[in-house]
């Protein structure tokens, strides 16, 4: 660790660095250095909802995985999302009314913060998914800006970011494709 750092600050520059270099994270999760300030704005992770109760209001935050839209018999469009954060998988469901005000910050994001209803489903209850309220604008975009806006990491002014190429990547066992890897070079 460099003198004077904390652990989080070192974190995030960690996943900043991987972030602009690679879009892997090898060191851990981005959201792992942006925790404690999550919690502070009353974020909680995938693991504590299966201690809550169905129907409360929740904010969750995590890596956008996929976003999914298949048709439905009464022909409006439901997007079914999963995200990720540090300690699992995040199921979200957006009706039509969170849609129209942030279809555009969910197709464009990498990360997502976002207030819902949780509900539960199966037998013992242990299906676990949100129902989309809204988004917290704020805490939504790409990992590089959310980590710079709260960590204040920025990036070393002897690096460029070169052109991208196109491959397929995996975050925690999930593989994404039409990704893109950046290749950050000396100049």
């Amino acid at each position: 660790m460099k003198h004077g750092q904390s652990f989080e600050l070192q974190s995030a520059e960690k996943a900043y660095r991987e972030a602009i270099s690679m879009s892997v994270y090898c060191h851990g999760h981005p959201l792992t250095s942006i925790r404690n300030f999550l919690k502070k704005q009353r974020v909680v992770t995938s693991r504590d909802l299966q201690r809550m109760p169905t129907g409360s209001t929740v904010r969750i935050s995590g890596l956008v995985i996929i976003v999914h839209t298949p048709p439905t018999k009464s022909g409006k469009r439901v997007m079914f999302l999963t995200l990720e954060d540090e300690k699992g998988l995040l199921d979200v469901v957006v009706f039509p009314k969170a849609q129209n005000r942030f279809a555009k910050l969910i197709l464009t994001s990498e990360v997502l913060t976002i207030e819902g209803r949780l509900q539960r489903q199966g037998q013992k209850g242990i299906s676990v998914s949100i129902v989309m309220e809204r988004a917290l604008v704020g805490l939504c975009g790409r990992v590089t800006q959310l980590l710079t806006n709260i960590m204040n990491v920025k990036i070393p002014s002897n690096r460029r970011v070169s052109n991208c190429l196109p491959v397929s990547k995996t975050i925690c066992g999930n593989t994404r494709t039409n990704s893109l890897v950046q290749l950050t070079m000396k100049y």
